[in-house]
């Protein structure tokens, strides 16, 4: 199963009760909204934690290559984080890993002449044949970036992850396995991507 939640950091509440001193600590040497965004990404994680694994205190995070967490114990859930703007996203994977982006919608200065740079042509062609142009633009970045995500890869390689949404496939030179699903919620993008088929993806929240 896979599970992501969703948050506004404006209506976002923290558990302290589920976090560490040590993370509270870390927490502490950040300020305003970087320093809320990882509170409350890491309390969305813990109560994830709590409510599917019946872990009750949230375990030691590493990072690893590309700034990619994971938790030190290796028999934990694969789990994966992103933000945009006021939003935040938490992703749990209770079989394989997960990578996961959201984009909030909105106005991107020269968005066609960034997709031409990043974008494959035949990405680019599908994208303006859109209705919605922007919103395909959206679409196509956030399904690289998660896909990116999952193989703890950088942004710089975007432009090797090939989606191709006529066939539902997703193809890079540096992996074999994407199965993935995107959603339009509101405002916000989000792709999510697994290295082993996703069954069942609950949204929440």
């Amino acid at each position: 199963m896979l599970i992501v939640q969703l948050a506004c950091l404006k209506d976002a509440d923290i558990n302290f009760s589920l976090l560490p001193q040590t993370l509270l600590n870390e927490a502490n040497n950040l300020s305003g909204q970087r320093k809320k965004q990882f509170l409350v990404c890491r309390s969305i994680l813990a109560h994830l934690l709590k409510q599917y694994c019946d872990i009750s205190m949230l375990p030691v995070i590493k990072v690893g290559d590309n700034g990619r967490p994971s938790f030190l114990e290796s028999h934990l859930p694969d789990f994966n984080i992103s933000h945009s703007q006021d939003w935040v996203a938490v992703a749990i994977s209770l079989v394989g890993k997960v990578g996961l982006d959201i984009e909030v919608a909105r106005p991107r200065k020269n968005y066609l002449k960034v997709a031409k740079n990043f974008f494959a042509d035949d990405e680019y062609q599908w994208m303006i044949k859109q209705e919605d142009s922007l919103k395909a633009f959206w679409q196509l970045w956030t399904l690289k970036e998660s896909a990116l995500k999952l193989y703890a890869k950088g942004v710089w390689q975007i432009k090797s992850v090939n989606v191709d949404l006529d066939k539902n496939i997703i193809s890079s030179p540096f992996a074999k396995h994407f199965y993935f699903q995107y959603q339009q919620i509101d405002d916000v993008h989000l792709a999510v991507n697994c290295d082993v088929p996703i069954t069942q993806l609950k949204l929440q929240s």
